[in-house]
């Protein structure tokens, strides 16, 4: 019975981690991908997976390329709903409170121009303030061709953990790390524009609830087997 015990708490304690949003947020300090699955709330996109934003620290140059890969039937826009087609936070505070960042190779010819300021003054519609924003200037719905959309980040030597571009944007709900400016041109959402970001949820970590269920089925799956070994 105490084992069964145990094993229920680190069931639930599992589940509560996998629930953690705040804090260092990437476990891996070179590499994080995070999944674009919340929208704004005017925008009536809704929510679900609707791409990825993958950050890749490069250790010999200090800087940190960011990938943006949306899902088949999303193109990257700028519809003036934010700042720039994305946003992201630098601002964490004490010594990773970074900003003027330098953005540099924008893959996409489609897109320029960017803003790293030192203070969370970049407004990105419904999902509150941000210091960054890239891709001041793009294509309007209906124009873009664009799905993917990388870039470099420095800022000398500072850049040392991708967690330094991984922070919540202020007064925003829901809660986000990363925002970017979408379009669907095809069936379905057809037409529909907006922002939808990060709220934490990392690529291949299943969500708090879907963990929980996890958890309880395999609780129940050793209870069996426990009860069964015991006859």
């Amino acid at each position: 019975m105490k084992t069964f015990a145990a094993v229920l708490s680190l069931a639930f304690l599992a589940a509560g981690m996998a629930s953690l949003r705040a804090g260092t947020l990437c476990p891996d300090p070179t590499n994080c991908t995070l999944v674009l699955d919340v929208s704004n709330t005017s925008s009536g996109i809704g929510s679900g997976d609707f791409g990825t934003v993958n950050l890749a620290l490069n250790s010999v140059t200090n800087t940190i390329t960011v990938t943006i890969a949306m899902d088949p039937g999303w193109l990257l826009v700028n519809t003036g709903a934010g700042a720039g087609t994305v946003g992201f936070d630098s601002l964490g505070g004490g010594t990773n409170n970074l900003s003027g960042l330098t953005i540099s190779d924008i893959s996409s010819s489609q897109f320029s121009g960017y803003k790293s300021d030192a203070t969370n003054d970049l407004h990105f519609n419904g999902f509150g303030y941000a210091n960054n924003a890239v891709g001041l200037t793009g294509p309007s719905a209906g124009k873009s061709t664009t799905n993917t959309l990388s870039f470099v980040v420095s800022d000398g030597t500072l850049l040392t953990d991708v967690n330094q571009l991984v922070n919540p944007f202020v007064s925003g709900s829901p809660l986000v790390y990363f925002t970017v400016d979408i379009f669907d041109p095809y069936a379905g959402a057809k037409g529909t524009t907006g922002l939808v970001g990060a709220d934490g949820r990392l690529a291949g970590v299943p969500e708090p609830a879907t963990a929980a269920l996890l958890a309880i089925g395999g609780i129940v799956l050793f209870g069996l087997r426990f009860r069964f070994a015991k006859k």
